[in-house]
């Protein structure tokens, strides 16, 4: 085996920890989730669940890194002037923000599951905030600012929220243009009057 190549067999097992654990939170809820209930599901045993997790926790902790830093790489484009952010350059973020969720959709409605991980929406705005607004913490030490920018990511993560739920109903493009009229706008009127942009 290649240095640095993770083992097939310890991305199935991880895959059965992480599918079991799924499982378990939509039929059992997560507080009352064992490591016995997980490695049963998972059909391994608890010394093997306990060779790549500690506990229930990080298992918790490490899948939503995952997930997270999943959206942190789609997110994550390094603009040099906030004036070089335009609208198709806004949509773009925002469809390929929507393509990593739903390639990981069960993760996020299992979390977001009345039996979901406690204050997992709260996690989700916090990281997606501190990647939206990478580039712009100059301009935010004002209190104005702070509010309307929190009002906006909080309304936009809402919308992500909601999205999730109901995915099979709503289109990603539809979903994305309406977003990106209310928020592309918003923000640069926002920046306008704060004459940033």
């Amino acid at each position: 085996m290649k240095k640095g190549k993770t083992d097939l067999r310890v991305l199935k097992t991880r895959k059965a920890i992480k599918d079991a654990f799924l499982t378990l939170i939509r039929t059992k809820g997560y507080d009352r989730i064992t490591i016995q209930d997980i490695s049963d599901e998972a059909m391994i045993n608890r010394n093997t669940f306990y060779l790549h997790y500690i506990d229930k926790i990080d298992l918790m902790e490490s899948l939503c890194k995952d997930s997270l830093d999943q959206l942190n790489v789609c997110i994550n484009i390094e603009i040099i002037d906030i004036d070089e952010m335009s609208e198709e350059l806004f949509t773009s973020i925002l469809t390929e923000t929507f393509k990593v969720i739903e390639a990981d959709i069960e993760f996020y409605k299992a979390m977001l599951s009345e039996n979901g991980y406690p204050n997992f929406a709260n996690h989700l705005k916090e990281s997606l905030k501190g990647l939206m607004l990478a580039g712009l913490e100059k301009y935010t030490s004002e209190y104005k600012m702070d509010v309307a920018l929190e009002y906006m990511i909080s309304g936009l993560v809402g919308a992500i929220c909601m999205w999730i739920t109901h995915s099979k109903e709503l289109q990603i493009t539809e979903i994305v243009d309406q977003l990106s009229v209310i928020h592309f706008h918003n923000v640069l009127n926002l920046l306008q009057k704060n004459g940033i942009a």
